[in-house]
């Protein structure tokens, strides 16, 4: 079973970039899959949630792990999706305004800013 569940936003997060947000958690210790929306959609900007299932918001949250997950997300939100062969165009991406880390019952544990670039 996930110990963190990553919501699905389907207007920002293609199947490609929920497998590269599952890897980066991945590479931390986490177990993660994607869940659907769970949260309001009526705020401003898109910000990416992660629900915590236990005791993994500690270590999502620690700041060498939070560090790298969100330049990790940088990195994936921040470069244009490929090309498309049919279509001959590469897709936009708009990094999110930040993540936000929930609980199991949806309360905010933590809001993790996008690292700037460098």
């Amino acid at each position: 079973m996930a110990h963190i569940l990553i919501e699905e936003n389907f207007q920002q997060i293609e199947g490609q970039d929920m497998e590269a947000l599952l890897e980066a958690l991945n590479r931390l210790g986490l177990d993660a899959d994607p869940t659907g929306p769970r949260t309001s959609l009526h705020r401003r900007g898109w910000v990416l949630v992660l629900h915590c299932l236990d005791d993994q918001a500690r270590t999502i949250t620690e700041p060498a792990n939070a560090a790298a997950f969100g330049l990790a997300v940088r990195q994936i939100f921040g470069t244009p999706r490929p090309v498309d062969p049919v279509g001959g165009t590469a897709g936009r991406r708009t990094l999110p305004d930040r993540i936000d880390v929930r609980n199991r019952d949806r309360d905010l544990i933590v809001s993790l800013p996008i690292p700037a670039q460098v």
